[in-house]
């Protein structure tokens, strides 16, 4: 999937949740997310910042959509899991036992993740957070690695509600 079709298949309420995040806990990479994207468009960033929340919001949302970028998109959504969301970063982690530094960072990431690891971990998810959030989460993960995990891909595709 490309960023542009993640960000499309996370639905509107997870877009929200996650720019309103960015928007106001984390000011630098908003500044910065808008820095890059108003110079794409040749605009200063003042020209957006002086929009309503919500008007700035659409803004960013129209211009994530074009195929440049892509980037911006993922590293977006991993400041607001890495952030945000690292008790359920955690939680994934713990059940298939890879080695972390305690707020959902991974040094080293295993060569090998057994589908009954894989599905230990999704069922664990499942359990606490929300159906979109994971499936992005799972997503993320496994796109660390170009053909991502054997075993973690199956458990995916076997899983209901873990695929975006």
């Amino acid at each position: 999937m490309t960023a542009q079709q993640i960000l499309e298949a996370i639905g509107p309420e997870l877009r929200t949740q996650i720019l309103s995040y960015i928007q106001t806990e984390e000011r630098p990479a908003y500044r910065a997310m808008l820095n890059s994207l108003s110079a794409a468009r040749k605009l200063r960033p003042q020209f957006v910042l002086e929009k309503s929340r919500a008007q700035q919001q659409e803004w960013v949302l129209a211009q994530l959509n074009l195929k440049t970028n892509g980037p911006v998109i993922e590293q977006l959504i991993q400041i607001w899991l890495l952030k945000s969301q690292s008790a359920m970063l955690i939680t994934f982690l713990d059940a298939l036992g890879i080695e972390h530094d305690g707020k959902g960072q991974v040094e080293n990431l295993p060569d090998d993740i057994s589908e009954d690891k894989a599905l230990a971990g999704i069922k664990a998810l499942q359990a606490a957070y929300p159906e979109r959030q994971v499936a992005l989460y799972l997503h993320m993960f496994k796109a660390q690695r170009p053909e991502g995990w054997e075993g973690l891909n199956k458990a995916i595709e076997e899983t209901p509600g873990a695929k975006l």
